[in-house]
This record gives structure tokens, sequence and C-alpha cells, in this order.
């Protein structure tokens, strides 16, 4: 079940799948927000409009439980969920990952073992969930958006995280299992002030980690507009449009969850909360510049893809403009050649010219030489 922590060195077992109480070839139920219409409040059902398949949703339920302290820290092994419930917590720091939250029952378990607000579950259920924080005297609840840009699909993806602040537990519940986090183990392993200080120190780690990755996606999208940018100088194409309204949607979905990120930093920083110590309240300004700044970075990148579109239209235009141009060009050089096929169409019976042995040649001769003298006077003018 548990072990104690060595007084002098780190030992670490290794984790676990968590078994969940779903059947195999049992369906998982997956609703979404519209089907939570008219549902008591605190109801809890696992939402998710993303739409994930159940073999890719049981691939990804795991659970691990870390205890730690200054003299060392233990992995600990769970195969049920009531197996929390004998987890020595007196002299330790105890932080509990649910990755995989497809399993209602489990979670509503681990509700039950914290006393958690069936809101709060509910909230933790929810994939679509907003980003925010909220102080329910006891325990503090995080919820916000690991993410991470697709390369290939050109597309940002998240993956919804929620932390549960106590005074010597954290609990985070993942919509999947996250690499993040990994970086988090090695420091508790290595030792080092996140062994020294509390739950809301460990807190700060995480939201720290998953901010920090934003300047990924941020330096993701300069290339990717910086390569658009270019391409659509170089020849402007039909696809493009396809390709700004992407990059709009994907900007305006990065920054609906990258804002109220500076409200959670606020919150944290100003917080009167006895589960978040003043020194540790110092930390969540670094979070609030990196907000920031990654928000100001977002609205140059919304002012540049309106360039890039203004780019684009322009560019359309002058294809356009282009097209119409040699149109008129020819137009007008056939409007003479037009004039003198219509005159001698006209077969009045006194027209010397139609009775002339080289009259047809003469006609055609007239009609070469206003043909070239046109292109050469088009030349002069820079219009060809």
């Amino acid at each position: 079940m548990s072990e104690e922590l060595p007084k002098e060195t780190s030992t670490a077992r290794n984790i676990e799948i968590f078994e969940m109480t779903q059947t195999e070839n049992q369906e998982i139920p997956i609703a979404k927000e519209s089907d939570k219409v008219g549902l008591p409040p605190g109801t809890l059902i696992y939402v998710d409009d993303d739409g994930k398949d159940d073999e890719t949703l049981r691939e990804k339920g795991m659970v691990r439980a870390i205890q730690y302290n200054e003299s060392g820290f233990t992995e600990i092994r769970i195969k049920n969920i009531e197996e929390i419930r004998s987890l020595d917590q007196t002299d330790k720091m105890t932080w509990i990952n649910v990755s995989g939250l497809w399993d209602v029952n489990a979670v509503q378990t681990i509700g039950e073992i914290f006393q958690l607000n069936p809101l709060v579950l509910e909230d933790i259920l929810n994939m679509e969930q907003r980003t925010k924080t909220e102080d329910y005297e006891t325990y503090l609840l995080t919820i916000l958006k690991q993410m991470w840009f697709d390369s290939e699909a050109k597309e940002i993806k998240d993956n919804q995280i929620g932390i549960i602040t106590f005074e010597k537990t954290v609990l985070t519940f993942c919509e999947e299992e996250t690499p993040l986090f990994g970086t988090i183990v090695e420091r508790i392993k290595t030792g080092g002030r996140i062994r020294k200080y509390g739950a809301d120190y460990l807190t700060y780690g995480l939201i720290d980690i998953i901010v920090d990755h934003y300047f990924y996606i941020n330096d993701a999208f300069d290339e990717w507009l910086d390569d658009a940018e270019k391409r659509i100088i170089k020849k402007t194409e039909k696809a493009d449009i396809e390709e700004i309204n992407q990059m709009r949607h994907e900007l305006s979905a990065f920054k609906k969850e990258v804002r109220p990120i500076i409200t959670i930093a606020e919150k944290f920083e100003k917080s009167d909360s006895k589960l978040v110590r003043k020194q540790t309240r110092i930390l969540f300004r670094d979070i609030y510049d990196h907000a920031v700044r990654i928000s100001d970075s977002i609205e140059t990148d919304h002012e540049i893809l309106t360039g890039i579109y203004d780019l684009y239209t322009t560019g359309i235009s002058n294809r356009l403009n282009e097209t119409m141009r040699v149109l008129t060009l020819i137009s007008t050089i056939f409007i003479p050649l037009t004039f003198i096929a219509g005159v001698y169409g006209m077969n009045f019976r006194n027209m010397p010219e139609l009775y002339w042995e080289y009259g047809y040649f003469a006609c055609l001769g007239l009609m070469v030489i206003i043909v070239i003298a046109m292109v050469l006077f088009f030349k002069n003018k820079k219009w060809i």
C-alpha cells in the first residue's frame, strides 16, 4: 500500500497502470456541453466535445501518488482508489496525480475521500471548462490548459489540468498523462526547495511549468507567420486564405486560454488564504509576468496576421488587375481590326477595293501594321 520515507536516502517504485473500474468491452459515456442542460448542479458527467474514442481514453487511465519531505520521497503504487484513504500524511507532502478522467466513479470516490464539493468535481470532469481559480476555504481549485503546437496538423492541442491544493496535499486531475510533470517529479527526487516547502509551492511549480511551455507555442506561431508571409509575398494562392483563417482561429483559441492565467496569477499573489504563504505569493509575480508577455505576443501576432491578410487581398487584387490589363490590351488591339473587317464586310456594290486584285492582301497587311504599331506603342508606355 505505502512505504515509510527513508531517513537519509530516496527510494522509488515503479508506477503501475491504475485499473479503472470500466470493463474492456463497456462503452465509456462521453457527453457534450449541451447534454448537461436541465441536469441538477453537481451532476457528474464526463464532458468532452473533442469526441475521443474509448480505446484512446482507456490507454490514458493512470494514477500515481508521491509523498516527500526534506529527508526523502516515495512513489506509491495504487491499484485501487480506496487505498488513498490509508495514506499516511502526518509528516509528509502528498501529491496524487490522476490521468484519464473518463471513470466518473473513480473521480467521485476521490471527491468523497477529500470531501470535495460536487461542483468542483463537475468542473474537473468538464474538459471544456474555462481557465480559473477558486477558493473553497479548506482547499483551492485551479483549472488550466496544458497546450502545445502540432506542427503537422498546424493546430494547438490541449490537455485540461485541474489542481486542488490542500495544506499538505495536492491533487492533479489530467485529461491525459502529461510529460511536463516528469520535470517536477525529477525536482522532487533531487531535493531542493520543492521538498522544503508546502503544497502551495508545488502548486506554483505545476502552474509555472505549464505556462512556461506556452512560449514554445509563441515561437511556433512566429515561424508559421513568417513562413506564410514570405510565401504570400512571393506568390498568392487561393489556398492561402484557408491557412490565414486557421491561423486566426488558433490564435484566438490560444488567447482565450492565456488571458485568464493573468487573473489566476493576480489572485494567488493577492490571496489572503492560509493555504498560500507569503513567500509563495511573491513567486506568482513571475507567472504573471510570463502570462502578460505571452498575451502581448499574441496581440502582436494578431496584428501581423492582419497585415498578412491585407497582403493576401492585395495580391489577389493585383492578379485580377493583371488579368484585366491583359484582356484590355487584347481588346484594344482588336478594336481597329474589327472596324476594318466590319467596313469591308458591308458588301456595298460601289466599293472599289472589293474588285482590286490585291485588296485582300492589302487589308491583311494593314491589320498587321496596326497590330505591330499598337504593340510598340504599349511597350513604349511600359504597359506590357
